[in-house]
């Protein structure tokens, strides 16, 4: 089989792997190094026309497979796990939603993480992750109880995806905060905790390709509501508390991959 020809020093070969499900073959690109050999496509052409005799691989005849590469994503969930309107519904929209999409993340290349917030402060409930199994004995034994420290739970998701950017390469983070945005409880003292929670927004919103708010709470006649704010300062996008399914959730995730 010939070899691929020289190159200059200042030309350093392209080296490609298997990465993606093949969907064809073409032939290699000048200076291109390559393991990921189309076999069959590549002997089919050095055999053509001949009827018998040795195998004689040429360049001329080597095929290399056409990958499509799935992208990976990263979804963090902020989950409102405070006593307030709705929270039950909420906590059952979230673990249906984070376990539906790690059932398919040995496909889709998902990790999923979950910060959960209630009482006077917020934590980690799943580091990313892609494992059915780690997220459902996380999400478990999760009850809704006290106040709502939202930004506190913004705050620790901000050094997660700082974390994540730093060390893991994603090709999409998005954020979904499943709330009633009733913010009562501020990082700072002498903070009206919403209006920390709105200077907080744009940041959050840079951070990540997409923040989808899930509202839980219906807006009176006429009037808006504090996730619409929020999602508003983001940049995000805003679900109505009608939409509040394991489904709108999934198909919100997927729409903004």
């Amino acid at each position: 089989m010939a070899k691929p020809q020289g190159r200059s020093k200042d030309q350093p070969a392209k080296r490609r792997g298997r990465q993606g499900k093949s969907i064809g073959h073409r032939p290699p690109r000048s200076g291109e190094m390559s393991s990921d050999v189309a076999w069959a496509p590549s002997i089919l052409r050095a055999t053509a026309g001949k009827s018998s005799g040795a195998l004689e691989l040429k360049l001329s005849d080597l095929r290399f497979h056409v990958r499509k590469r799935q992208a990976k994503v990263f979804v963090l969930f902020i989950v409102d796990s405070s006593d307030s309107m709705g929270a039950r519904r909420r906590l059952g929209v979230a673990k249906a939603a984070v376990t539906a999409l790690l059932q398919r993340a040995y496909q889709q290349r998902h990790e999923v993480a979950v910060v959960g917030f209630r009482g006077r402060g917020a934590r980690l409930l799943l580091s990313p992750s892609s494992s059915v199994t780690l997220a459902r004995r996380a999400l478990h034994g999760l009850r809704p109880e006290g106040p709502t420290p939202l930004a506190a739970a913004v705050e620790q998701s901000m050094a997660i995806l700082r974390t994540t950017a730093a060390v893991k390469s994603y090709d999409s983070r998005i954020v979904v905060i499943l709330s009633d945005g009733e913010a009562n409880v501020a990082l700072h003292r002498r903070h009206e905790p919403l209006e920390e929670l709105l200077a907080m927004m744009p940041r959050l919103g840079a951070m990540a390709e997409s923040c989808l708010f899930i509202d839980t709470k219906r807006s009176l006649a006429g009037g808006g509501t504090e996730m619409q704010r929020l999602a508003s300062a983001a940049g995000g996008r805003y679900y109505q508390p009608q939409e509040l399914t394991a489904g709108t959730v999934i198909r919100a995730v997927r729409g903004a991959e």
